[in-house]
């Protein structure tokens, strides 16, 4: 609709484009320790104390203005606006908001960001240290600056045309492009499919200042603004500072009126068929569109427990039916979804097997049909019900461990859509009161919610080939009505009842002790021969993590058996454990906060799970039949075969797996053991090879050393550990893996080639690797080093060139088999300002070991070493990574105190010298992916 037919329809009642501004309340009471108001001018305010992570705070600057609100000729501007909040500022000139944050440890990309959506366009500022209480109050006087100070210098709006047009080269990939072609059918014609957020190049291009200054003046001003900050503050004090700072905005007169655009209901089914030489593979969405509601209430918010119990237990009978061999579709999914800020829509979704489009179409129909006729039983509600109350008790347990950013984030939903904030006391009383009232009436009536056939549409996607064949809409409409009078049984819910341990198994003694160095871990040999650490924390109270590893991994495996060890891990995941297969199993865990999974890499072999305290014993348990007692099925893991060579069918057409595999292939000098995956790899996997490998690396607990993590007792769950990974069957051999020298060509290898490309876009890969003293302080002064390079590379080639959206820059290091580097440098560009881009990634690197870096960039790159250090030390994770590095590979975990004294020691002559020796015997590989002309 344009906007002459807009302004005509604006002063009917009932319009059909426009809604009121007030459009979304809520009657749920806000969360009493968030401080809230709403200032003269409009500016509403929410405060929230908060210690996750302690002594740090977040800002938000949440503008409910978007994309939407743009004429045909500002296609664009809102998301260019967003780049322009970082190029000049009112008290922050060009670069000196960034330059200063940076120097403090705030990184731009990790805790400066923003984006811009539709409706909404969110700035941020995360992760500061509240005890500099000067840096504080420059976030906050950042976004008084985003409120009503962006200068729009001519010199900075240029300078920032070419990168968002390098960002709209970067994003059109094969599914914006598909996405394009279907947004007219979704929308309903209506505005938001002529509103894609990166714009119009034409107007990226070539719009005059003015126009965005308009655009700003007319849209960015308080009444439509809120500032959100959650942290480790004072609310009071941080109200108090808002409301001086802010209320010093003026109100705009005559302002615009904030209108929304609504999606129309269709009166008749919609449908599209969108094609892409890139597209690998078919797929059939049908899209039911419907209203949202106006006002979220306690009937609201127990309608979306019953339709999230709804999906779920469809999607528990979709995944039993997927599995089978006979099943048509590789992927079938149903859910919901916000289409627009005023219209929300439920979806099935269908990835047909090849030649199968309109088989897998029925089997996905005939499911809901068979919800349809017969509801779901007793059981599913029932177990479900058990693993809802167990999620909300997970989430009061963990409560204290949510983020600034996340509850800033749903601040911002308050603000923007009135989605409710209540307490914590007030979401587990409704808990309680309410998922246990819930019936199977009230669930099998969401059935409904894919009745509405007029607004709906068949959306199809895929390949643009001569082979793949498209049902009609009358064709897709004729299933439906097949299904609908078709003999569908009832579903039968199969459950088994036994203990997944039968075996009486009793705790077996302890051999000996060991600690591990810095930090309060103790270790324990059992009887058996396997080795576990136990680490208590209390940073999550409702986890423990579990990892373990064994040398040998796929060292040990022939080349010609490499797929089949790649598939080795999965096939027990979709075969299942003990009496359960897969099915049986995930019902069995139904209700309890619980998870493993096993990985074959190539040195090591091993588990990493999780679980709640009570839980614990499930998960050694998991653990235990794991490697004890796995199950091989051929039925589902020939399924999965099928599945997998429907998906390569079309891989070929795939430009970025093209590139992965060449840089595989080149980074380790074409070796055999390099696996790609496609139609050559599936060949090669034999099931009973595959199984073989899985006994044969998944075996013998005395070489397998248990990490735990968490929120363990040592006198409750120890016992547990001797009894269940005490009695894993032991040989006491121990194995190293081997070393098959993969690596690079010696020298300089350059790989350049051509594919077709809709749109032209070269992508560079360049990558140094060489020798390297694998200490903590050389992988310090690696990571100085890649982040010096990335900043050089943010102001040569994506400001002043132009030439790129963003240059990665990824180093990485390691010790086994043999210590070694690398640094990976990649970007997407215009392809005729590839050579000079390339010159440029060059010149940079022989820069900075034959010039002193920019004193600057250095000292914030170790504020951030500092300030990350200290954040870390606050997880699991990093105790997890610490303890396994030292067992694995002799690391020494540094204290914190030393950990700075390093980082303080690294200067400028420090790099220059380092950066001379790592590079001075490189191998080097350079991938290039060019259009075709």
């Amino acid at each position: 609709m344009n906007k002459i037919v807009l302004l005509l329809f604006a002063s009917v009642f009932l319009c059909s484009a426009l809604v009121s501004k007030a459009q979304y309340t809520t009657t749920i009471p806000l969360n009493s320790k968030v401080k809230h108001g709403k200032l003269s001018n409009g500016l509403t305010y929410y405060i929230l104390h908060n210690e996750e992570p302690k002594d740090r705070a977040s800002f938000y600057f949440v503008q409910n203005v978007g994309g939407i609100l743009e004429e045909d000729s500002q296609n664009g501007l809102a998301h260019f606006l967003e780049h322009m909040a970082f190029n000049g500022l009112e008290n922050f000139p060009g670069k000196n908001m960034l330059d200063y944050l940076e120097k403090n440890g705030i990184l731009f990309g990790r805790d400066i960001n923003a984006y811009t959506a539709q409706d909404q366009t969110v700035y941020n500022i995360s992760n500061i240290p509240t005890g500099n209480e000067g840096l504080m109050d420059s976030a906050l006087l950042v976004l008084h600056d985003w409120s009503g100070g962006l200068l729009l210098e001519g010199k900075e709006i240029e300078s920032e045309r070419g990168v968002i047009h390098e960002e709209w080269r970067t994003r059109r990939n094969v599914r914006k492009r598909l996405g394009d072609q279907t947004s007219s059918v979704m929308y309903n014609n209506s505005k938001y499919a002529v509103r894609d957020v990166i714009g119009s190049l034409d107007v990226i291009d070539h719009f005059e200042h003015s126009a965005l200054r308009e655009y700003y003046d007319k849209w960015y001003r308080p009444d439509l603004q809120a500032v959100v900050i959650v942290g480790d503050v004072d609310a009071e004090d941080i109200e108090k500072k808002v409301k001086d700072l802010f209320s010093k905005i003026p109100m705009k007169k005559n302002a615009a009126e904030r209108t929304y655009t609504k999606v129309e209901d269709s009166k008749e089914v919609g449908y599209v068929a969108a094609k892409d030489k890139e597209a690998k593979n078919l797929s059939i969405m049908w899209l039911f569109r419907r209203d949202l509601n106006a006002v979220k209430n306690e009937t609201t918010q127990r309608n979306d427990l019953a339709k999230g119990m709804f999906n779920q237990m469809l999607a528990a009978r979709i995944s039993e039916k997927t599995k089978k061999l006979e099943c048509s579709a590789i992927g079938i999914e149903f859910g919901g979804y916000e289409l627009a800020r005023t219209k929300g829509a439920d979806y099935i979704y269908v990835a047909p097997k090849s030649g199968k489009e309109l088989e897998a179409f029925t089997e996905a129909l005939t499911e809901l049909e068979r919800v349809k006729r017969y509801g779901f039983t007793a059981s599913e509600l029932e177990r479900t019900k058990v693993q809802y109350m167990r999620s909300y008790e997970s989430y009061a347990a963990n409560y204290s461990k949510i983020t600034n950013d996340k509850w800033a984030e749903q601040l911002g939903d308050l603000f923007l859509k009135a989605e409710p904030f209540p307490s914590l006391e007030w979401e587990m009383e409704f808990a309680a009161k309410t998922i246990p009232a819930i019936t199977l009436e009230e669930v099998n009536a969401f059935v409904k919610s894919y009745s509405n056939v007029d607004n709906s549409a068949l959306i199809l996607q895929g390949p643009d080939n001569e082979t793949q064949v498209y049902p009609t809409k009358e064709e897709l409409l004729a299933v439906a009505a097949k299904v609908k009078s078709s003999n569908v049984e009832a579903y039968i819910d199969e459950a088994g009842n036994q203990p997944l341990v039968a075996k009486k198994l009793k705790p077996v003694k302890i051999l000996s002790q060991f600690g591990v160095e810095g930090t309060d871990a103790k270790g324990y040999v059992l009887e058996n021969g396997a080795k576990v650490v136990i680490l208590p924390t209390e940073y999550s109270k409702d986890e423990i993590s579990m990892s373990s590893f064994s040398f040998g991994g796929t060292s040990l495996i022939a080349d010609k058996d490499l797929a089949s060890a790649d598939m080795a891990a999965s096939i027990v995941e979709m075969s299942g454990v003990g009496e359960f297969d897969a099915t049986q199993l995930q019902k069995k865990l139904a209700g309890k906060i619980v998870g493993l999974s096993a990985s074959l890499g190539e040195l090591t072999e091993g588990f990493s799970g999780s679980a709640s305290p009570q839980d614990f014993e499930t998960l050694l348990q998991l653990l235990y039949l794991n490697f004890e007692a796995p199950r091989f099925e051929e039925a589902p893991f020939s399924a999965q075969m099928a599945r997998m060579r429907d998906y390569v069918a079309n891989i070929k057409v795939d430009n970025n797996k093209a590139l992965q595999d060449t840089i595989a292939l080149v980074s380790t000098n074409y070796s055999p053991r390099t696996l790609l995956f496609g139609e050559n790899f599936i060949n090669k996997i034999d099931f009973n090879r595959a199984s073989e490998i899985y006994k044969e690396r998944f075996s013998n607990a005395s070489d397998f050393t248990f990490i735990f993590v968490g929120n363990i007792n040592e006198k409750e769950h120890l016992p547990m550990i001797r009894k269940y990974i005490g009695n894993i069957s032991s040989t006491n051999k121990k194995e190293a893996y081997l070393d098959h020298k993969v690596g690079p060509a010696k020298g300089i290898t350059s790989r350049i080639f051509d594919r077709e490309m809709a749109v032209p876009k070269t992508t560079v890969s360049y990558s140094l690797q060489g020798d390297f003293d694998y200490t903590l302080k050389n992988r310090m002064m690696l990571s100085v080093v890649s982040q010096l390079l990335s900043k050089r590379y943010m102001v040569t080639i994506r400001e002043e060139e132009g030439g790129s959206y963003g240059v990665g820059v990824s180093p990485s290091s390691s010790k086994l088999p043999t210590p070694e580097f690398s640094l990976n440098i990649s970007f997407d560009c215009n392809p005729e300002k590839r050579d000079r881009l390339v010159e440029i990634v060059k010149e940079e690197i022989v820069k900075i070991q034959n010039e002193a870096c920019d004193a600057v960039d250095l000292n914030e790159i170790k504020n951030n070493f500092i300030k990350s250090r200290e954040e870390a030390e606050l997880e699991n994770s990093f105790w997890m990574s610490s303890i396994q590095k030292n067992l694995m590979l002799g690391s020494e975990l540094t204290s914190k105190e030393d950990y700075i004294k390093m980082i303080e020691n690294i200067d400028a002559d420090s790099i220059q010298k380092f950066a001379k020796e790592i590079f001075k015997n490189v191998n080097t590989v350079e991938v290039i992916m060019n259009p075709k002309k």
